[in-house]
């Protein structure tokens, strides 16, 4: 007698039950960090970004707050930071709780994704077979270690959410091909195209989906139809024309001038990265077949390719590349989704992993290409594995190491500390780990320590500015103040349009009673960004502390309407305003003042001060 295939067979409710438990073991393996606080780019993008401090969710508050924003390319994740913040303010859970939403939402639908791609004429109904392919996928690329970067670290939902968009569009084209009724292709396509923009204005990676819907229905639809793709070769030209389009947009209409400018702020050139990114791409297959938490970083060391020799990893590494390449366009016909799941990786990893001159290594650029990758994987192990009860058996231990190696990885995200120690311990030769933790030691007043890993920082690069400044900083709230004068002066001969170091060097110029010193620099920072509402505040006090009260008042205003909500600019404007008898207006902004922050010792004696001038009168 026949032996029947181990499959997913019972309907509705046992897929529910499936989808249902594997939600709940990421909750689990997510839920230590849900306090995790903000840090690195979660900074400039979250908690110094007035702009998604929306009042209200009016249409034009979230456009600004979307366009606005440091990433304005980004504005879709601007848009839920925002609605983050009006929800719940700087509250990290709010905004955990959101990304690991948005995690648990791509990977079911993805398990959609591939379980519709089974049911496509190339691949056989291969659902029929191997049913639980779609789950295993999808939940153990929900659970896998490389994941934590996209899940925990709250900026990274600009990554996370567009791959969200990139499968939902994905999986409405699969629909829109499978579907029958005229209305609900059109409907099912609509929703195709509506998810590719929402991708596209949540991150620039989504740029690559207009290719790959072609090479799914071309490898799947078509079954590799080389007539089919010669007949489509205009509207595959004008596809391409619209992608370059995009991509001149993004690039400002000068595409090379604006690559080789991102190289004017970088370690490496051009061609160093490239070659180097060989040797990366290869990196990150080994972290998906291997994710160990020991193996795993957020800021990794990693040296670079001077040539394709030096070091011959690099050549390696190109040839590892090649022959994935070359397999998969050999095996095309045999075993196209496996060959496809090549493309997927490579072609995923193209725009982040070549001549734009970002970082050389980031784990969570793996998040939208080890989809596939992982698809590959627990096909090839349910078509190989014998007996058919082996594979589920095998799966399931490898859910359950990836599940605890993700939980071991996530107790380190769940404090900065811990994060950026572990940082140093595995890239111990490179600054911005030290700086990090510098400035982390230092929002927790641990000034001594967090002077110690500045200058670390500084010896291992003697010319990192984030690292002088930060490092004048802490000597300032230390009140040495002519050794944070010369830190932040090294800070802005690397630097002349350094915003901060400007800023703090007013303020410490202040501090010295050197108010039209502090004036020079104040204004500095204001030709730099004239919307900066902490420059606008202390400028307004400089000119306060010189008697100008008029312009003093015009500061503090423009500080309150940049940031409403700034408790010091409305302490300051209602003491100008007391000292020009204007009482009113001044209790109102000293009551605001203390009506968001309740602690604020000096709003609450103004607010005294200007009662007993009252009584007296």
């Amino acid at each position: 007698m026949k032996k029947k295939r181990f499959e997913l067979n019972d309907g509705l409710r046992y897929e529910t039950l499936l989808l249902a438990l594997a939600a709940v073991v990421v909750i689990v393996i997510y839920a230590g960090t849900l306090t995790t606080p903000f840090i690195f780019d979660d900074l400039s993008n979250i908690l110094e970004n007035p702009h998604i401090r929306i009042p209200s969710p009016s249409l034009r508050n979230l456009a600004w707050a979307g366009f606005h924003s440091p990433e304005a390319y980004r504005p879709v994740a601007n848009i839920s930071f925002a609605l983050n913040y009006y929800f719940n303010g700087y509250n990290q859970v709010g905004y955990h709780l959101v990304n690991i939403m948005i995690h648990l939402a791509t990977g079911l639908f993805l398990y959609f994704l591939i379980k519709a791609t089974l049911c496509t004429p190339a691949l056989n109904n291969l659902n029929k077979h191997y049913g639980w392919i779609a789950f295993f996928t999808a939940f153990i690329w929900l659970i896998h270690p490389l994941q934590t970067q996209s899940v925990t670290y709250l900026v990274q939902r600009m990554n996370s959410m567009a791959a969200m968009f990139y499968v939902l569009s994905m999986l409405l084209y699969v629909k829109f091909r499978l579907a029958t009724g005229v209305r609900k292709k059109w409907l099912l396509f609509c929703g195709c195209a509506a998810a590719g923009l929402l991708a596209l204005g949540t991150k620039q990676i989504a740029a690559t989906l207009p290719v790959f819907i072609i090479l799914y229905e071309w490898y799947f639809f078509q079954n590799l139809n080389r007539q089919w793709a010669r007949r489509q070769a205009p509207m595959l030209a004008g596809l391409l024309l619209i992608a370059c389009i995009i991509a001149l947009v993004y690039l400002n209409y000068h595409p090379l001038n604006r690559i080789l400018a991102d190289y004017k702020h970088r370690d490496f050139t051009l061609l160093q990265r490239v070659l180097t990114e060989f040797r990366v791409v290869v990196f990150y297959i080994s972290l998906l077949l291997w994710p160990h938490p020991s193996r795993l970083n957020l800021d990794h060391d990693f040296a670079l390719s001077h040539s394709l020799i030096n070091p011959v990893t690099t050549l390696l590494s190109l040839a590892i590349i090649i022959a994935l390449i070359a397999t998969a366009l050999v095996t095309a016909k045999r075993s196209p989704l496996v060959s496809f799941s090549i493309l997927w990786f490579f072609g995923n990893l193209v725009i982040e992993s070549s001549v734009i001159g970002l970082e050389l290594v980031f784990e969570h650029r793996n998040y939208l290409p080890s989809m596939f990758v992982i698809l590959a994987g627990v096909y090839l192990v349910f078509r190989y594995a014998k007996p058919v009860w082996l594979a589920p058996l095998l799966l399931c231990a490898v859910a359950a190491l990836l599940s605890l190696w993700t939980l071991e990885r996530n107790a380190v995200w769940s404090d900065e500390v811990s994060l950026y120690r572990d940082c140093i311990k595995k890239s111990p030769a490179k600054a911005r780990p030290h700086n990090n933790l510098g400035a982390t030691l230092a929002r927790r007043d641990f000034l001594t320590e967090a002077i110690g890993h500045y200058r670390q920082a500084l010896k291992i690069k003697p010319d990192y500015v984030d690292a002088h400044y930060n490092l004048g900083y802490a000597l300032a709230r230390q009140d040495k103040l002519e050794e944070a004068i010369s830190e932040f002066t090294a800070a802005l001969r690397l630097d002349p349009r350094n915003l901060k170091a400007h800023n703090n060097m007013g303020v410490v110029l202040m501090l010295q009673h050197r108010p039209r010193k502090a004036i020079e620099h104040f204004n500095a920072a204001l030709k730099i960004n004239p919307m900066d509402a902490d420059v606008h505040n202390n400028l307004g006090a400089a000119l306060k502390s010189l008697g100008d009260l008029d312009e003093a008042i015009k500061h503090f205003s423009m500080a309150l309407k940049i940031d409403p909500d700034q408790p010091e600019a409305h302490n300051n404007l209602g003491a100008a305003l007391m000292q020009q008898g204007r009482l009113d207006e001044a209790r109102r902004h000293f009551l605001k003042a203390l009506q968001i922050n309740p602690d604020y010792k000096e709003a609450r004696r103004n607010l005294k001060a200007l009662r007993a001038g009252s009584e007296k009168k």
